[in-house]
């Protein structure tokens, strides 16, 4: 078996270290993660100390989870809570259970996925589509789309990525193909003509190495510039396998099929050289169907095997030692494995001698606080309990200025520069902490030597974008002084005696340097810090779309904050002067809004309010050439919305209509009751339409017309 170092189907958890007392010895510190552990390995100061391992056992046999109502079907997944996801055949729906069945879909499928936001992913193989369900109960949508077949290949495999996409295998085709969030079309990851593959199950690794299980087989695809490579192949022909699942430790768990009336499972991990068993269950049915199998973030084994009643559970049972007490000062934090194999790295703790005294506390001071320019000045901080780690952020006039240490000197002061230290230490038993010294104002007296200052035009309060002007004005400096213009403190490469620039940013702070042939030679000037406020901006193009007679909240997209809204014209609002009026136009209207920040900065922008019929398909059609509801055709529909596909079926699923990317309301574009040219008998029809909004998102209507003749 060849498999790639970092299998990963896990997007990340959070796990932390805290004390149980306080930051000194004497302490312990615990371990706090969203999952059940495996491992913890600690360490100080960058070295391992210490490591804990979870005494676990899972039960070989599965506890079999029976409930009335229940007809499993052929997949079954989990979230990230653990909680379950299957098919219920007997009433065709899913169904997720917390102790009880609550429906999530009024569908089955042939797989099912759920992702880590907790959607819900179904593959409709009789439509060669996959479904998407949002957790936040919002329509479904499909989110990818293969192949009509007979066969009903496309949708064998599912797996979902920590970035949304999708991964469907076809086994008609022989491929696996990987649909982005709001593609329209697939990408080759594994397989291809020729290659027989069949796939059964797919998962992804975190280097976008492609896993396909093929009954007895999995192969490891790799991205190639070509296209997709097999890079490694396990082949197990005394087993038949039927779903997969894959662990960060580089384990694939298998459902085992060979004998229909005694399901298993097994585990195989990188360097095995045969397949270990580690449970089953028997089902007493001879004919049982391919059983499918999950792994819960708790490490529990879930199995539904699909001509029965029930699924199975293996659960894991484990404790571990979460807690380590230091025998020694450091900064100490941990790096913890879940039941799955994925690792994740907790905050660091600095543990202190509990005889470290007071808190930490900083004051400065300079060898002057009142000279000529250029004259070198030295500060100094005092520091009492620093602790170990400390760090020194030396300020003048906000900008940062030295380096990190209890010194700084300069030269270089303009009349009333502030300078000041910020000490980042531990506060011995309580915490980290940050102490701010006292401020050392300068008073440079510029007699005798060049000095500059400079102003702001129009002002220092703006909005993002606008420009302003900065002049120097030089004083006793020569004929024709050097200038050089900074912009937190770096050189903008501006020499001229004015400075203008209109891409500022805010809290960013403009100085001068002056370079003269006086005693001195250089000079600094004053400081400006800048306020910049963001102007919001309206998303342009925001359509609303309200049924007739109808009433709608807008909420359009803004970014920014708005302190006042203007609505234009104001016929029709709740209020043309908040953010969220309530309209009930009895027609379509563009409104003009205008919204406005801080110191005027603003956005304008167009608003459609689309008033529109109902999207509605008549349930019978004359197609008897009077010009009365000869054809059968979409009605309504909101502005830019799209018929994707039409089709109409007799009653023995046979297809004798088909239309795709047509506006609703067209007339034209509706089955004037023929089929291939001749009249289709009177009777009733089957219609499916998929609906494609401005939004992008789609949705499916089904029912029957009656054709009338």
């Amino acid at each position: 078996m060849i498999l790639s170092p970092a299998v990963s189907g896990q997007c990340g958890y959070k796990a932390t270290i805290h004390t149980n007392h306080n930051y000194c010895l004497g302490s312990s510190l615990l371990v706090r993660a969203d999952y059940p552990l495996e491992r913890i390995v600690w360490y100080k100061d960058g070295q391992s100390v210490d490591s804990a391992l979870a005494n676990q056992s899972i039960p070989t046999v599965g506890i079999p989870i029976k409930l009335p109502g229940l007809r499993a079907g052929l997949d079954i997944n989990c979230d990230r809570s653990g909680q379950i996801y299957l098919f219920n055949d007997q009433k065709n729906n899913t169904v997720k259970y917390t102790g009880a069945l609550t429906v999530v879909a009024d569908s089955v499928g042939t797989r099912l996925f759920v992702d880590q936001q907790n959607n819900l992913y179904l593959t409709s193989q009789t439509e060669a589509t996959v479904w998407e369900y949002p957790a936040d109960g919002s329509s479904s949508r499909i989110v990818a789309t293969g192949v009509p077949s007979p066969y009903h290949g496309f949708g064998t495999a599912l797996y979902v990525d920590c970035q949304g996409a999708v991964y469907v295998g076809d086994a008609t085709q022989t491929t696996v193909t990987k649909w982005l969030p709001g593609a329209t079309s697939g990408q080759l990851v594994a397989g291809g003509p020729g290659t027989r593959l069949y796939p059964e199950q797919v998962r992804v690794d975190s280097l976008g190495n492609v896993f396909v299980l093929g009954g007895i087989a999995i192969t490891e695809w790799a991205p190639g510039p070509g296209g997709p490579v097999q890079i490694g192949s396990w082949n197990a022909p005394q087993n038949q396998f039927s779903d997969m699942w894959m662990d960060g430790k580089d384990t694939a768990y298998l459902t085992d099929w060979t004998d229909p009336s005694y399901i298993k499972v097994f585990k195989w991990g990188l360097g095995s050289s045969v397949p270990q068993e580690i449970g089953s269950f028997g089902t007493g049915i001879n004919g049982a169907s391919p059983p499918a199998l999950t792994v819960t973030p708790n490490g529990d084994i879930y199995v539904v095997e699909g001509e029965d009643s029930s699924f199975y559970r293996f659960p894991r049972y484990s404790s571990i030692d979460s807690a380590y007490t230091p025998t020694d000062t450091g900064s100490y934090y941990a790096v913890v494995t879940d039941m799955n194999g994925y690792a994740a790295t907790t905050n660091t703790i600095v543990i202190n001698d509990p005889l470290s005294g007071a808190p930490p506390s900083i004051q400065i001071t300079a060898t002057a606080d009142s000279t000529p320019v250029c004259t070198p000045v030295t500060f100094t901080a005092a520091v009492n309990n620093p602790g170990s780690d400390a760090s020194y952020h030396w300020m003048v006039s906000g900008l940062p200025a030295g380096g990190d240490s209890t010194s700084y000197s300069y030269n270089l002061f303009a009349d009333g520069d502030q300078v000041y230290c910020i000490l980042d230490a531990q506060d011995g038993c309580s915490g980290p902490v940050a102490d701010t010294s006292n401020i050392i104002r300068m008073g440079i007296n510029p007699e005798g030597a060049a000095s500059v200052t400079i102003a702001a035009s129009p002002k220092t309060s703006i909005c993002a974008g606008q420009t302003i002007t900065f002049t120097a004005t030089v004083m006793n400096g020569s004929a024709n002084p050097s200038l050089e213009w900074l912009l937190n403190g770096d050189s903008t490469g501006d020499v001229n005696g004015t400075f203008t620039r209109s891409n500022f940013s805010n809290n960013d702070i403009v100085t001068c340097l002056i370079t003269s042939d006086d005693i001195c030679g250089l000079a600094k000037s004053n400081s400006i810090p800048l306020t910049v406020s963001i102007p919001p901006v309206i998303e342009p193009g925001q359509i609303f779309t309200i049924p007739r007679g109808g009433t709608l909240t807008l909420d359009p997209v803004i970014s920014g904050t708005v302190n006042t809204w203007t609505w234009s014209p104001g016929s029709w609002l709740s209020d043309s002067t908040i953010a969220d009026p309530v309209a009930d136009p009895p027609a379509s209207v563009i409104y003009t809004l205008m919204v406005e920040a801080n110191g005027g900065c603003g956005d304008t922008a167009k608003i459609l309010v689309d008033v529109f019929t109902p999207l509605a398909l008549p349930n019978a059609f004359t197609p008897n050439g009077d010009g009365r509801n000869d054809r059968f055709y979409v009605l309504g529909g909101p502005v830019n919305s799209v018929v994707e596909t039409f089709d109409v079926f007799n009653r023995w699923g046979q297809p004798v209509f088909r239309a795709h990317d047509v506006a609703p309301g067209d007339a034209a574009a509706g089955w004037d009751g023929r089929v291939n040219g001749s009249p289709a008998p009177p009777g009733t029809y089957v219609y499916v339409v998929v609906m494609r909004f401005a939004t992008g998102t789609r949705q499916m209507f089904k029912g029957t017309v009656e054709l009338i003749r």
